[in-house]
């Protein structure tokens, strides 16, 4: 057997001549093989321009394991870095090794994809049951658990749009709380099918409960169909996409009960709720493809 991080520093025997062969090189962080295999480079670097993109905090992710020896590694590629850029003011806030390189720190947002868009905001369905909508891997980290129980004794329907290791325990959860009848999941959903459910939610609910989640991009392509959004009061960039009391709520995660009654506020609110949507759409556009990729060009 190989040691894995022996393995680690072989992954790319080609970064070499792609180093000697472009001009500027930019790095996705964090992912670990490529960066122990670009410390080998680094003499190779010295007249590239090198920029990181900071996506998300290693002791949130599933590199975490390797933290204590990584973190000393990682500040030599930091400090060779032209630029390091993060995809919200609260991942560089939440992130002690960033904060001696801030001179160096820019925010640029990821954005979404525009085939989830529309050009109208939501009208309040007065006439049936609210539609709730989750979209994400079913993952711990995700809280779909918390979403379920939050919906038990609504009258709502709720589709979870996803699939992972954690979705026999949700439909276990949902057997046990006999919500059958308002809690339906889609696992394998294409483009085409997703851009059907967005259109027909009417809320939008990411519920996670740590930093593993760093942004939440199914947030965006919520918003860009007008959809109004409770989100979780994570350090990351989850409450900077939607913003509390502006295009929807923050709560604090896994607390069923404030999501329960987050839920209900809205649902219960025709002009919250026609306000919301209305934010959703002109929050969304700072995240369009177009600004992100002029803002990368402009460094």
């Amino acid at each position: 057997p190989i040691h894995p991080l022996k393995a680690m520093v072989w992954d790319y025997p080609l970064l070499k001549r792609l180093i000697k062969d472009n001009d500027v090189i930019h790095h996705h962080y964090p992912y670990p093989t490529m960066e122990f295999t670009l410390l080998r480079y680094l003499k190779q670097m010295s007249n590239k321009k090198f920029i990181i993109t900071w996506h998300a905090n290693i002791k949130n992710s599933r590199w975490s394991w390797i933290e204590r020896i990584y973190n000393p590694m990682i500040e030599k590629l930091l400090g060779r870095a032209d630029l390091i850029i993060v995809t919200s003011p609260q991942l560089f806030e939440a992130s002690t090794i960033l904060q001696k390189y801030k001179d160096k720190v820019h925010t640029i947002p990821l954005s979404f994809d525009p085939k989830y868009s529309s050009v109208n905001s939501k009208t309040y369905p007065s006439n049936r049951c609210f539609e709730l909508l989750f979209v994400g891997k079913l993952r711990k980290y995700k809280g779909v658990e918390y979403l379920i129980k939050a919906v038990e004794n609504l009258e709502v329907k709720l589709k979870i749009v996803g699939n992972g290791e954690e979705l026999q325990n949700l439909l276990s959860l949902v057997e046990e709380l006999n919500i059958k009848n308002k809690v339906t999941f889609f696992s394998n959903a294409d483009d085409n099918q997703l851009a059907v459910f967005y259109k027909k939610a009417d809320l939008f609910v990411l519920p996670s409960i740590n930093e593993a989640e760093a942004f939440g991009v199914v947030q965006l392509e919520a918003m860009a169909n007008g959809l109004p959004v409770i989100n979780t009061n994570l350090a990351s960039g989850v409450p900077f996409v939607s913003l509390n009391g502006y295009s929807g709520i923050t709560v604090e995660p896994k607390d069923v009960l404030e999501l329960r009654v987050s839920i209900e506020k809205i649902i219960s609110n025709k002009e919250l709720y026609e306000l919301y949507s209305l934010n959703a759409l002109e929050r969304v556009n700072m995240f369009s493809r177009e600004k992100m990729a002029q803002a990368y060009m402009e460094i």
